[in-house]
């Protein structure tokens, strides 16, 4: 392997280590002992700079790299990150490791029965993995420090961001990433103050909005947001779809070019779906509810919750029709747009693939037709085709294979039970029917879903880039 893979690896570990200085501040104002954090810390600081000490290739950055780069660095950082839910929470490895790596690719998927006993800090560590991992770990290490002095870091931030196709939004790198880090803490303060407005607690508005920020699902509470006001229900619901829409929009918006962004064809498509999701489920669960209004707020909140792949609830899911449930298992793969901060499947590759079957009729009707597949008012490249065609196979063989193997779990599972546990960590959802918590679960399940959520997360090519030796 590469040296360079080591010591890119070890300077994100260097930079990561200061991320666990909050919960030490967190645990410092409720009293609370801060040493795992501290010496969590310090192992992530340590390690990093050995790696970074001992490998000094300055080679240059290629592709492949940056893949191995971008799964080794989630590999360690989840081990790290466990080490707190191990001390604090006396979790056994596999728990701790399955309830990191929920955090971290925003899952939101818990092991615990009980949140409302865990410390404070740890609960704030716990929903600051969700923030960490929303916008990506290594981007914000690249908006910290400068990886590749060739500008050669586009290959990380092309294996660890959502979606097909990464593009800069400015010609400097440096710059794209200060733009989209820029919207992500914006809207994440905006979402603070409303939550404040509508009277919630400080801490708990801060740990919300991480949550509802990386699209991960981690409360506070045992009933999630069902005992938070009716505005702050909506203010998270608002901000969940918000948060699931392609951060260029948001860019055009604020380059003034509010027409290009709402000309945006996967925005339409992704606000289309969300508005037909809701009616379905609003029209076949008001019996259940005391009202109209009661019927539809929780209808939009749930499907907000999980087309973007967040995993907020407020109220019981369970109460779901078959058909819905249905509807509410698609949507958790397919999930919101690309470059936002969601898991899942992405609109944007849900809107390929439709065009693609269309042409493959159109094809078969009239052989010589030739005939572009067009997104987003541009000609594709018929390897983006491809590449999104072979995507959407590993991401149904990955589901079987998942699924075979949770199904030999000793819980002795009912079969939805193995298709809702898979879809919901391997779309990184969190929400799910039927499951409350994946504590009973065996450890070779959790270590399975944990790794299944690292592919969901980080869409599968890079981890098996780094296990896979592929030549030329």
């Amino acid at each position: 392997m590469n040296k360079l893979i080591f010591r890119y690896v070890g300077k994100i570990l260097q930079s990561f280590s200061i991320t666990l200085l909050l919960p030490i501040i967190v645990s410092l104002i409720y009293k609370e002992s801060f040493l795992v954090y501290l010496l969590s810390g310090l192992l992530s600081l340590s390690l990093g700079s050995i790696l970074s000490y001992l490998f000094k290739d300055e080679k240059d950055l290629y592709a492949k790299d940056g893949f191995k780069i971008v799964s080794l660095s989630w590999i360690l950082i989840s081990i790290i990150s466990a080490i707190p839910f191990m001390v604090v929470a006396k979790l056994d490895f596999s728990s701790a490791f399955f309830e990191a790596v929920s955090g971290l690719t925003t899952t939101g998927a818990t092991v615990f029965d009980n949140v409302e006993v865990l410390t404070k800090g740890l609960l704030f560590w716990r929903s600051f993995t969700h923030f960490l991992g929303g916008m990506g770990i290594l981007a914000f290490v690249m908006a910290v420090i400068p990886l590749s002095k060739k500008d050669k870091s586009m290959y990380l931030l092309k294996a660890e961001m959502p979606g097909p196709e990464v593009a800069k939004l400015v010609p400097s790198l440096k710059k794209t990433l200060f733009y989209l880090y820029a919207i992500y803490i914006g809207l994440t303060i905006i979402e603070v103050l409303l939550l404040v407005i509508a009277k919630t607690p400080f801490f708990d508005s801060i740990l919300i909005a991480f949550g509802t920020a990386g699209t991960g699902g981690f409360s506070l509470l045992n009933s999630s947001l069902g005992s938070y006001t009716v505005m702050a229900k909506i203010v998270v619901a608002l901000f969940m779809l918000l948060f699931g829409v392609n951060f260029n929009v948001y860019f055009l918006i604020l380059m003034k070019d509010i027409k290009s962004a709402l000309k945006s064809e996967e925005l339409r498509v992704y606000l289309g779906i969300y508005i037909a999701s809701v009616i379905l489920v609003v029209v076949n669960t008001y019996k259940y509810f005391t009202s109209f209004g009661e019927a539809l707020l929780e209808g939009a909140f749930h499907i907000s919750s999980f087309m973007t792949s967040t995993g907020y609830s407020v109220g019981d899911v369970n109460i779901y029709p078959t058909n819905v449930r249905v509807v509410v298992l698609l949507l958790m793969l397919i999930s919101a747009c690309a470059g936002s901060t969601c898991g899942g499947f992405k609109m944007s590759r849900l809107i390929i693939s439709v065009k693609k079957i269309m042409r493959d009729l159109k094809r078969l009707v009239h052989p010589n037709i030739v005939e572009n597949i067009k997104f987003e008012g541009k000609s594709l490249d018929e390897s983006v085709v491809q590449s999104t065609t072979s995507f959407m196979l590993l991401y149904v063989v990955l589901i079987i294979i998942i699924m075979f193997f949770v199904s030999f779990d000793p819980l002795n599972l009912s079969f939805s039970q193995v298709i809702n546990a898979t879809f919901t960590t391997f779309a990184n959802v969190g929400l799910c029917f039927e499951i409350g918590s994946f504590g009973a679960f065996s450890w070779i399940s959790k270590i399975v879903l944990s790794i299944g959520m690292l592919l969901g997360r980080l869409e599968i090519f890079p981890l098996m880039v780094l296990f896979i030796n592929i030549k030329k």
